[in-house]
């Protein structure tokens, strides 16, 4: 549910929720537009919820969740916006974003083009599936994610990028019968004037498409700009970044930007631990520090607050499962041992 949220490019925050009272005390000082509730589940099912959702604030809009059926008439007493059946697709969600829509008299119209450069290159339409619009070849698949990395780009650049090794001539043939290869895969959608063509440039048009590149590193300069207001900013610019940039395209030319988003998502999600760790939120902190170490597993600063997480929580065998993972894996790339810090905490606990 939250990918295909994502992708549809139609809401600018998410919070999601295992437990439904975190989610209930969430309500209590934000104001939410719309929830999506499973019905079963522990503590306070997703009817009881609905109705304790109403009670703060009876404009939300209702949506239900379930793999059963059984609870559709039920649903809509609880004044539901809509009912989905597990597993949701896009297309059936594509449904209930267009009620909500209506609901809330939005008249602010979205972008019907979505461009996803994270893990890939995919373009569709918004509310279908990702990659619902072809391009002609490989070649034509790379000046357009060129184009989009770049957002304005001289021609002369474009070339020397592109088709360095081809005769002058030859490549600024190239380079026009791609453009046009492009606008062609967009021309039975309308949807190709995101491409401005000029005569020594060429620009893409942001506002007319959203491209989750553009959305993270505007959420990554509000976060920057705005520090006291970042907790909500963390999480939704972690939720984009859903691989590394053109994931499976060797471009070239992609291999710094590629670094350097990386580096912005690890920025984010150590921002994003070290906050909820100083709001006492420690399963959150722990699931930020340990997608860290996903990617970066010889981080021993961030290894010794994971270890330090699981001892806070009670689960001291993942504490020494995690010290294990570090010593193995310093040996083995650096031929190190872990900081005598860590290893006093290990011998105290294990004692």
């Amino acid at each position: 549910m939250k990918r295909i949220l994502s992708e549809s490019g139609e809401f600018s925050a998410f919070n999601t929720f295992i437990n439904p009272l975190e989610a209930y005390e969430f309500v209590k000082n934000n104001a939410i537009d719309v929830a999506f509730l499973d019905i079963s589940m522990p503590e306070i099912n997703g009817m009881k919820l609905s109705g304790l959702l109403h009670e703060l604030d009876a404009s939300i809009d209702l949506i239900f969740v379930t793999g059963y059926d059984d609870y559709a008439v039920q649903a809509f007493d609880m004044n539901a916006l809509d009912y989905l059946l597990k597993p949701v697709t896009a297309q059936r969600l594509a449904k209930t974003i267009d009620k909500i829509r209506k609901s809330r008299g939005n008249s602010t119209v979205q972008p019907p083009l979505v461009i996803q450069l994270f893990n890939g290159l995919k373009i569709s339409l918004r509310g279908q599936t990702p990659e619902q619009i072809k391009l002609r070849s490989p070649k034509t698949e790379e000046l357009l994610a060129f184009l989009l990395y770049k957002g304005t780009v001289s021609r002369e650049e474009i070339i020397d990028t592109l088709w360095s090794e081809l005769e002058p001539e030859k490549a600024w043939k190239n380079l026009n019968s791609t453009l046009y290869y492009i606008r062609k895969a967009f021309s039975d959608s309308k949807l190709g004037g995101f491409l401005q063509t000029g005569k020594s440039e060429i620009r893409i048009d942001e506002s007319s498409m959203y491209c989750d590149l553009y959305e993270f590193e505007k959420l990554t300069r509000q976060i920057r700009t705005s520090p006291g207001n970042s907790a909500e900013l963390f999480e939704q610019a972690v939720m984009l970044y859903e691989g590394t940039f053109l994931k499976g395209k060797a471009y070239e030319w992609a291999s710094e930007q590629t670094r350097s988003l990386e580096q912005k998502y690890l920025q984010l999600l150590e921002g994003a631990a070290r906050h909820h760790l100083q709001t006492n939120e420690q399963q959150k902190s722990l699931h930020y520090f340990s997608e860290i170490l996903k990617l970066d597993g010889l981080r021993e600063d961030i290894c010794h607050e994971v270890i330090r997480l699981y001892l806070g929580l009670g689960r001291k065998n993942e504490a020494l499962r995690q010290y294990r993972l570090l010593e193995e894996a310093l040996q083995k790339d650096l031929g190190t041992k872990p900081d005598p810090q860590i290893s006093g905490l290990i011998e105290r606990v294990s004692q």
